[in-house]
C-alpha cells in the first residue's frame, strides 16, 4: 500500500488543478497517471469534498477545488520554506546567537565582523552583549553562546570546559599626554617609563587585564607606580590627557584617541594583548559559522591595521 502525506496530497492536487490533465500532472511529479488518481481521491476522501470534476477529455475545478487552490499553494509554499530554513540552520546559515564581547572589540573588529556576518548568514539573529571576560566567562551557556574575551590563555578555558580559538594578537601602546616628555618620541620602550605614574584598570572589576598589564611591565624589569584607576578606557584615555598618568593600551584603542593625544608605539616584543572567541562545546553549526567569520574578518584586521 502507498503511504502518503498531507504533502503529496496537495501536490498532486495542485499539479492536476494547474495542467487540467492527470496525465501532464503525472509527468510532472514523475509518477504514473493512476498514483495521481489515487491521490486525488484520498484527498477528497479525507476533506469530504469534491475537488474536480473530470470527463474523459477534461478535468475542471468545483468551486471548492477553486477555492481551495490557493491555500494548496501556499500550504506547500510554507512548507518548503521550512525545509530550507531546516536545513540553513543545520548548515550553520540560519538561527540565533547571543554574543558577548569586551568593549575594546568594538573599536576596530565589531564592524566589519558584523558587516560580514550579514553578506555571509543574513538569516541568522544575533544579540550583542557588551561584558567584562570575567562576566562572558560566568554567563557562558546562560546569557551568552559565545564571547570574545581579552587575555584568557587557552589552557584556562580548557579547564573550565570551553573551547578557544586564538583571534587577534595586539600590540600595545602608551597614551601619554600632550606635555609628557615622550610626547613627540615613537616607538619608546618600556624601561622608559619605569618612572612614571600608571592610569590602570581596577584589578576587582577586571582582573585579568590588570594582571596582564602589570606583568607586561615585570617583564621589562619594573613594577608600575599606579596613580589612578579607570574601568573603560574612554575615561583612561580622558585621565591620561589630564597629566594624571600614562597608560599601557591595546594598539585599537588608538580609533578612539583625541587626536591631540599622543600614542606611542613599543619597541617591546612582549608588549601584546590577546583577543580570543569562546565558547561551551560543542556548539552549533550557526556558532561554528560566526567562529569561522570572526577569525577571518580578525586577520584581516590585523593585516590593515599591522597588529
Amino acid at each position: 500500500m502507498e503511504r502518503l502525506t498531507d504533502l503529496e496530497l496537495l501536490a498532486a492536487f495542485v499539479a492536476v488543478a494547474e495542467e487540467r490533465h492527470f496525465g501532464r500532472a503525472a509527468t510532472r511529479l514523475h509518477v504514473a497517471q493512476p498514483v495521481i488518481s489515487r491521490r486525488i481521491q484520498r484527498l477528497e476522501r479525507t476533506m469530504g469534498v469534491e475537488l474536480l470534476e473530470r470527463t474523459s477529455r477534461h478535468v475542471t475545478l468545483t468551486d471548492a477545488g477553486t477555492t481551495f487552490l490557493d491555500s494548496a499553494r501556499q500550504l506547500l509554499h510554507n512548507a518548503e520554506l521550512a525545509v530550507m530554513q531546516a536545513r540553513r540552520v543545520a548548515e550553520g546559515g540560519a538561527g540565533r546567537l547571543t554574543v558577548g564581547f569586551v568593549d575594546s572589540v568594538a573599536f576596530e573588529l565589531l564592524t566589519p565582523l558584523l558587516r560580514e556576518l550579514e553578506r555571509r548568514f543574513p538569516d541568522v539573529a544575533l544579540e550583542l552583549r557588551e561584558l567584562s571576560t570575567e562576566e562572558q566567562l560566568s554567563e557562558l551557556d546562560v546569557d551568552v553562546d559565545v564571547a570574545i574575551v581579552r587575555e584568557v590563555g587557552e589552557h584556562e578555558l580548557s579547564a573550565q570546559g570551553l573551547y578557544a580559538r586564538h583571534l587577534l594578537r595586539e600590540r600595545l601602546m602608551v597614551a601619554v599626554s600632550a606635555t609628557h616628555p615622550l610626547a613627540g618620541s615613537s616607538p619608546v620602550t618600556l624601561a622608559m617609563l619605569a618612572d612614571e605614574p600608571f592610569v590602570v584598570f581596577p584589578r576587582p572589576q577586571v582582573p585579568r587585564l590588570h594582571d596582564h598589564l602589570l606583568a607586561v611591565c615585570d617583564h621589562a624589569g619594573f613594577r608600575p607606580s599606579i596613580a589612578a584607576h579607570a574601568a573603560q578606557y574612554p575615561t583612561m584615555l580622558a585621565m591620561v590627557s589630564a597629566g594624571q598618568g600614562v597608560a599601557l593600551v591595546p594598539s585599537c584603542v588608538r580609533s578612539i584617541a583625541p587626536p591631540d593625544l599622543p600614542m606611542l608605539r613599543l619597541r617591546d616584543d612582549h608588549a601584546t594583548s590577546d583577543l580570543l572567541v569562546a565558547w561551551r562545546g560543542p556548539g552549533t553549526p550557526v556558532l561554528a559559522s560566526f567562529v569561522e567569520a570572526a577569525r577571518e574578518v580578525a586577520a584581516i584586521v590585523d593585516g590593515v591595521t599591522g597588529g
